[in-house]
């Protein structure tokens, strides 16, 4: 047998004070008594065998409160095996380990300031799967996407400057290692965290892009070093500190350069940070844009747990507590006996308050305020809810799922999107099902209110995004008729916004060499403007979930090319337009929302 709480233990000390306690409390009562009163006087009054009861009854109550302590202590004996399911998305960490990572504008050095970076991003990870990725003029595989982060961390802290012997800095050739190391089987978002200097890069990064968009792979960058440069420390074979030299015997500086990490991040959906030495940028890169991904269940494996039994201590004291409730004659209030089975009803009624339960309390409240339309107030109890169920050691997933629920009501689709993210850690199937669902709508709708906003390439990820978690729930329960319906519905909405970011005029793709500063000569044309701008359109209304018709008929052409643009005159450009605005309200129309009522408190709690 072990104990799951053993710090409990301690209260077993107790115990015996009170015995004493009580013990002396008892003989002194009685020698008061006894000075009082004659003994023939205080036997009729106080017989041996009432005395002999309440000795009794105290010894009852006693070895009651010692059972609860050994409740609380949590006894544990037997075992069983449970399935322990790991959610989580990949990360792969792309770290520059050239010579200019040797530089001292950032203390202890770039390479070292980067190391001490990765390792609190580690600490914030919750299940993730991890894998390491040194370069310089070459790079390799140097730890495989893993989920024991003291293995990770060893690996790290064996990286430095040198452990790559080609110098330079393929920042290409290390993202498309980067990304060949995903597996495509997972359906969790991947993320690359590129830290580097961004110096004497080989290669187009930039052609990289594409490939990371289509397999839907984010970068997120670090720069590390400062604009202004540093020069580069190294030791000679004598020992001696010198600094780093180019062919010509010219001292090298090297300075951060951030042009291209900025592309790579905002180009994949990331986002990129400068390293400081009072915030190297890891933390808030997790925070922003790491933590708000879709995970997925990337493994699961079969654990032997101890079996608590502490019900049998529970209930040994709650039958003593009855016992000892029996064995009173009643205790006298103004004048009258209080009935023997109402004092037994009154002290079971003690130790179980109706508001002892915190997180049920606030899930009751927050049912109430759900069916009454109230969705703010809501929202705040079942925020309450969730947070104190893992104080009360309660699954907060379902408290989660219905916060997400009103604030979908509320029209706050992208607070609601983050909080449905948070309750798939639910190791309920149901839950987890129905929170992809209803992720995916509050994805979708922000999506075509991104469109109306002419924001598509945002709108664009977020179908995306909703796609993913239909595709999840279908997963979960392949004969959900509405998560069909809406994925075909996402799917066309993305081809659509597919084909109207085609109609936009291209933008010269950047070349390497190129000046992103340099302006334009004064005698270069102008960029074409469209014949006419789209009017604004007033916000639709909302889809209803009961709306059921047949899916909208193409009213627009098969394929679209700028050269059939050029073509159009402004008559067909406004029909083209509002076809397309007339097709996007259908789909919004035939969504189907499955949000229902919160889960209520008996089942889920």
């Amino acid at each position: 047998m072990q104990w799951g709480a053993p710090h409990f233990l301690h209260l077993l000390w107790a115990a015996p004070v009170l015995v004493l306690l009580l013990y002396g409390l008892m003989r002194r009562r009685e020698q008061r008594l006894r000075e009082i009163m004659d003994e023939q006087v205080l036997n009729t009054l106080l017989p041996p065998s009432r005395r002999k009861r309440r000795a009794w009854q105290l010894a009852l109550w006693l070895i009651a409160l010692t059972l609860c302590v050994l409740a609380l202590a949590r006894p544990q004996w037997g075992e069983k095996w449970i399935e322990v399911r790991h959610m989580g998305l990949d990360i792969i960490v792309v770290i520059d380990t050239s010579n200019s990572m040797r530089a001292e504008d950032i203390r202890p050095n770039r390479l070292e300031r980067a190391k001490f970076g990765v390792r609190d991003l580690v600490g914030r990870l919750r299940g993730d799967r991890i894998g390491l990725i040194p370069f310089a003029g070459d790079s390799y595989l140097y730890c495989p996407l893993t989920a024991d982060y003291g293995a990770f961390l060893m690996m790290l802290d064996d990286i430095h400057p040198g452990i790559v012997q080609r110098g330079g800095t393929a920042i290409e050739q290390a993202l498309r290692k980067a990304v060949q190391s995903f597996d495509d089987h997972v359906l969790a978002d991947r993320v690359i965290v590129l830290i580097t200097d961004g110096e004497d890069y080989e290669g187009n990064p930039l052609t990289v892009i594409d490939e990371m968009r289509q397999r839907n792979i984010r970068l997120f960058a670090v720069g590390v070093g400062s604009p202004e440069g540093d020069l580069i420390p190294m030791t000679d074979e004598q020992g001696r500190i010198t600094f780093l030299r180019d062919r010509e015997g010219n001292i090298v500086r090297t300075a951060l350069q951030e042009e291209v990490l900025e592309r790579l991040a905002t180009r994949t959906g990331g986002m990129y940070v400068r390293a400081t030495p009072g915030d190297f940028g890891l933390e808030r890169i997790y925070e922003q844009g790491i933590a708000p991904l879709q995970r997925d269940m990337l493994e699961t494996e079969m654990i032997r747990a101890h079996e608590d039994r502490f019900a049998w201590f529970l209930g040994a004291a709650l039958l003593l507590l009855l016992v000892e409730a029996v064995m009173t004659d009643g205790t006298r209030r103004n004048g009258s006996r209080i009935p023997k089975p109402i004092y037994v009803l009154l002290l079971l009624a003690i130790p179980f308050p109706a508001n002892a339960d915190a997180p049920r309390s606030a899930m009751r409240e927050g049912l109430r305020d759900y069916r009454e339309e109230r969705f703010q107030e809501a929202a705040e109890s079942f925020r309450e809810a969730a947070e104190q169920a893992a104080d009360a050691q309660l699954d907060p997933a379902r408290a989660l799922h219905n916060r997400a629920n009103a604030l979908y009501r509320q029209g706050r689709y992208e607070e609601a999107a983050a909080t449905y993210q948070e309750a798939l850690r639910s190791t309920d199937l149901d839950v987890q099902q129905s929170a992809h669902f209803n992720r995916g709508n509050a994805l979708l709708t922000l999506a075509h209110t991104l469109a109306e906003e002419q924001e598509l390439d945002t709108a664009k990820a977020m179908t995306e995004r909703a796609l993913d978690s239909y595709r999840n729930a279908l997963l979960l329960q392949p004969g959900d008729r509405d998560a069909k319906i809406n994925y075909e519905l996402a799917d066309r909405f993305r081809e659509e916004l597919e084909m109207r970011l085609a109609q936009q005029p291209p933008s010269p793709e950047p070349q390497p060499g190129d000046d992103p500063e340099q302006e334009a000569p004064d005698d270069a044309p102008p960029p074409p403007a469209p014949d006419d701008e789209p009017e604004e359109e007033p916000e639709p209304d909302a889809p209803h979930p009961d709306d059921t018709g047949p899916p909208p008929t193409e009213a627009v052409p098969d394929q679209i090319t700028p050269d059939t643009m050029e073509e159009m005159t402004p008559e067909e450009a406004m029909l083209l337009l509002e076809a397309m605005r007339d097709e996007e309200q259908e789909t919004r129309d035939q969504m189907r929302l499955r949000l229902g009522d919160p889960a209520e408190v008996e089942k889920d709690w």
